[in-house]
């Protein structure tokens, strides 16, 4: 189910396969994402950076060590030096091997399969927005692609937004992709729909730590949807799926079906 159209018809939470499915495999990487697929997620969840070279690569922490054998920072290397690195072994020694995927691979990869969260990370963010500014180079790679109807782009910086729906400036016209505000903190219900409004968000992707059952309500009145993350405990899916969650980032897909499976939540 490759296009969020017909998520918007399912009325069961959403399974967003966090990082791809990075309870089992290295997080990010093209097995983890293949994995999330074969699991029957919904959608896919991905971070972008930018290599030295100003290419988008998949990777969660703007430095190396965590999820690779190397150092130092991702934008500071040119994508050849990141593609020698080993993007596996820090999980599991059966995925020696596993290299950084750029975005393109990525989304050639999943394309007509799967629908996919993009998350640019703040970091990335360049004031002046040059002409090779990493989320102009997404619009680009999307609209080449044909994903449109398959791709949601989210951030915790919020001033990507207004870059990404008026990127077509010579038209004028707002750019059909959609958008999705992260926010990782406690909010009032006026403050997180304001933000929804000002940014014409599509969805709203909260912490789960501080949702509500009248705020998923209030967005859901005003015809945004919201989206919690991350969520691997059963108890706290089952809960957040009778509130009515739009859909629910986890580590885990094979754990939310068993949920879902459990409430008998199949449409």
């Amino acid at each position: 189910m490759e296009n969020i159209n017909k998520l918007e018809n399912i009325k069961r939470p959403w399974v967003v396969a966090h990082r791809g499915y990075s309870a089992r495999f290295p997080e990010n990487t093209a097995s983890a994402f293949d994995a999330a697929i074969s699991a029957g997620a919904d959608m896919i969840e991905l971070d972008v950076c930018i290599t030295k070279d100003r290419v988008p690569v998949v990777i969660h922490d703007q430095t190396l060590e965590r999820t690779t054998d190397g150092a130092g920072m991702v934008s500071e290397l040119n994508l050849s030096e990141l593609k020698k690195l080993d993007a596996g072994s820090w999980f599991s020694p059966e995925f020696k091997g596993e290299s950084i995927p750029t975005l393109e691979e990525i989304l050639l990869q999943i394309r007509g399969k799967i629908s996919v969260n993009i998350e640019i990370k703040p970091e990335t963010y360049e004031l002046a927005g040059p002409p090779d500014a990493i989320e102009k180079k997404i619009c680009i790679m999307v609209e080449k692609f044909g994903l449109k109807e398959s791709v949601l782009i989210s951030s915790f910086e919020h001033s990507f937004f207004p870059k990404i729906k008026f990127w077509h400036k010579k038209d004028k016209v707002k750019n059909s992709l959609r958008i999705a505000p992260l926010h990782e903190k406690e909010v009032s219900e006026e403050n997180a729909l304001n933000l929804c409004k000002e940014t014409d968000a599509y969805s709203f992707h909260h912490d789960e730590k501080f949702l509500t059952p009248s705020l998923i309500e209030i967005l859901k009145k005003n015809q945004f949807r919201t989206i919690a993350y991350t969520i691997n405990n059963e108890n706290r899916i089952e809960e957040l799926t009778q509130w009515g969650v739009t859909g629910i980032i986890t580590d885990d897909p094979e754990i939310m079906w068993k949920v879902l499976r459990k409430l008998k939540s199949f449409e």
